[in-house]
């Protein structure tokens, strides 16, 4: 059977699925489906799909704007659930009745304020605690690198900042009553949290409540109902995803170097709460996240090269306390989660774990961890969202593995059309942002929503590296960039593309270059410093790290990765920025942005492209308007991706888009 070739506006369309959710005893199912990319002018909007037992999955409580963080009860009868369904982008607290039967509208818990970003319900249905974030703050990168704006600030004549007046807080709920009172001190934000259900909560805190505080996040238990906080832990590197036991014992989290908020993979840390001692288990996966089960396993979920995986960590009783044996459950080419952000959630009795699962060939959709006729796990799909694009790319994918020049092997993955054709192949290469991420299989691959598909139907290979300072491969290895941005990372890239030419598959004059963010940076990077390329082009980059130190919403990033003193001459800012080397670049470079990008400020592009364009390098510079960290809206999306592929087509000599059906 024929397969008509994907379009631009087949990327558009892709139903991304998110925040899976099983509930404690495996036999209820929940997550977010998106809508398509919204037209310019309409907001987002996302429903809450649920199911009971063989039930199929549908929407429930649709309404007309974003449904986000499905929230199961422990007994199964409620639903929790924000939504910004009263005024697009202010997210707010909901809770459905899932046993009324009735067809009773979700409930609004008005007396709530701020934006709500985390919800736990208590382990006996009598409340929550949700943590919300002040009216004013950022998003974060993986938010789009926008701010929560204040009502009437969009319309305003002018708009006033004050450092130290946006936080994030804890709250306590009470239902039925739906009363709220805070429940962290004043003093301090609150980034992410870990409860049981009952007892202290175990919290990510910082005393700087901007964007770069959570770069120095300490690990505290907050008592709820005192509103005080204890320090527990102050990490080397940064924190994620704490977990308490249910006896409330044990304090797990998720511990490395890591670039942006809510993406970090890193090593397991089980703290005991009475001694105060830290055990690390091997482990070979970087872990994106754990909860505890019922029975004390310690689920887990990571990257493992490009590789993702599953399972729990088991306790087995020892002299100087537990052993932690690594039970691993799955792991694959499939990605669990989305692009950059593994993820899953399993019950609390270890017998059903969900997620959101896509690989190059298949479109993400929500699935289930099943055993099969032949003893081992896999997938099966709950939803069919994205059933019209399943089958359509026309891609083969294999690990390929090369030596850099100092003897380190590095992991990518490479995409190959399904009909190569005669002669050496042109390239691009996607690198992918963070740095502290890895380019795993997914469906809408490449620099932006999909245009890996789309090159590789144009008669492009087309290689995904995870160079140095990538996750999967341990702490060491992640960490081996830092100080060394765009050094050892960019030899390692290059070498990979040597690898290929030497295998005869690319020509060595037809290879390219694209990312987006730090992927951006090392576009831009690679076009001023490198001879392996003949055109770039960099997404929502960075060209100046001492502009970028004082421009965007992250500057304590920077200073860890560049490891120097912005305000320092001699430093590595200047030197390590491609802005100081567009003369005599003669790279063609098309640049693309959001213009009220937060992380990468647009003022980033608009510095290069200048400079580009006064040393007579071929230049373009496109600004997508109301755009943040990365491109949303469906025109954005579309126009994306066909000056990506007409950028390649017209440098590196692709056959064109319109004939790759024939």
């Amino acid at each position: 059977m024929t397969t008509h070739a994907l379009t631009p506006e087949d990327l558009a369309s892709i139903r991304r699925v998110t925040h899976p959710q099983t509930a404690e005893d495996g036999t209820a199912h929940a997550c977010v489906v998106h809508d398509a990319a919204p037209t310019r002018g309409e907001p987002p909007r996302s429903d809450i799909w649920y199911s009971r037992r063989d039930e199929p999955l549908r929407a429930v409580a649709s309404g007309p704007g974003e449904d986000t963080l499905p929230r199961i009860s422990p007994s199964g009868r409620w639903l929790a659930f924000a939504s910004d369904r009263e005024r697009a982008g202010l997210w707010r607290l909901y809770v459905l009745h899932l046993d009324d039967g009735t067809g009773t509208p979700p409930r609004l818990i008005d007396e709530l304020p701020g934006i709500v970003e985390d919800i736990v319900w208590a382990s006996d249905d009598s409340g929550l605690l949700v943590l919300a974030a002040d009216e004013g703050s950022d998003t974060g990168n993986v938010g789009g690198g926008k701010r929560f704006v204040r009502p009437g600030e969009e319309d305003a004549a002018f708009v006033v900042r004050r450092p130290a007046t946006e936080w994030r807080r804890l709250y306590r709920v009470v239902l039925p009553s739906g009363e709220v009172s805070p429940a962290s001190p004043d003093d301090l934000t609150v980034w992410e949290i870990g409860w049981a259900g009952h007892g202290p909560v175990a919290a990510v805190v910082s005393a700087d409540p901007s964007e770069s505080g959570w770069y120095d996040a300490q690990l505290a238990l907050i008592d709820v109902v005192a509103r005080t906080a204890r320090c527990v832990y102050t990490p080397k590197w940064q924190l994620q995803s704490p977990a308490l036991s249910e006896d409330l014992r044990r304090l797990a989290f998720v511990e490395a170097p890591q670039s942006d908020r809510a993406l970090l993979a890193g090593e397991i840390a089980i703290m005991d709460l009475d001694s105060g001692a830290v055990v690390r288990p091997r482990h070979e996966a970087d872990v994106t996240r754990v909860r505890w089960t019922s029975d004390g396993r310690l689920f887990w979920v990571g990257v493992a090269s490009v590789e993702t995986a599953c399972g729990f960590l088991v306790p087995h009783p020892g002299p100087g306390g537990p052993a932690w044996q690594v039970d691993e459950w799955w792991r694959g080419r499939h990605t669990l989660g989305q692009l950059h952000r593994v993820g899953a959630d399993c019950s609390r009795r270890a017998d059903t774990i969900v997620a959101a699962v896509q690989s190059h060939d298949r479109p993400v959709e929500l699935g289930i961890l099943s055993p099969s006729d032949d003893g081992r796990r896999r997938w099966r799909a709950l939803t069919s969202v994205n059933a019209d694009l399943a089958g359509r790319a026309r891609a083969r994918e294999t690990v390929h593995r090369w030596t850099a020049p100092d003897g380190l092997e590095i992991h990518g993955l490479l995409l190959l059309p399904d009909e190569a054709g005669e002669g050496p192949l042109p390239l691009v290469v996607v690198v992918h942002g963070g740095p502290t991420n890895a380019s795993t299989s997914v469906f809408a691959s490449g620099g932006h929503r999909g245009d890996a598909l789309l090159l590789t139907q144009a008669g492009c290979a087309v290689l995904l590296p995870n160079p140095r300072g990538s996750i999967g491969r341990g702490v060491e290895f992640m960490s081996a960039n830092i100080g060394d941005m765009g050094g050892g990372d960019l030899a390692d890239i290059e070498s990979g593309v040597r690898s290929l030419v030497a295998e005869g598959l690319v020509d060595p004059g037809r290879v390219g270059i694209v990312g987006l963010s730090y992927g951006g940076f090392m576009a831009a990077w690679a076009a001023v410093r490198s001879d392996v390329f003949a055109a770039s082009i960099p997404i929502a980059g960075l060209m100046n790290w001492l502009s970028f130190h004082n421009t965007s919403n992250v500057g304590r990033f920077d200073e860890i990765y560049l490891d120097g003193d912005p305000y320092d001459p001699a430093g590595p800012y200047l030197p390590r920025s491609p802005i100081m080397y567009v003369n005599g670049c003669r790279t063609p470079t098309l640049l693309l942005h959001g213009d009220i990008d937060l992380a990468c400020p647009v003022g980033q592009a608009q510095e290069f492209y200048q400079g580009l364009a006064r040393a007579g390098c071929e230049t373009e510079f496109v600004t997508y308007r109301g755009a943040g960290h990365g491109m949303t809206e469906r025109e954005h999306v579309i126009d994306v991706s066909n000056r990506i592929l007409a950028w390649f087509t017209r440098h590196l000599g692709l056959r064109r888009p319109e004939l790759a059906d024939h």
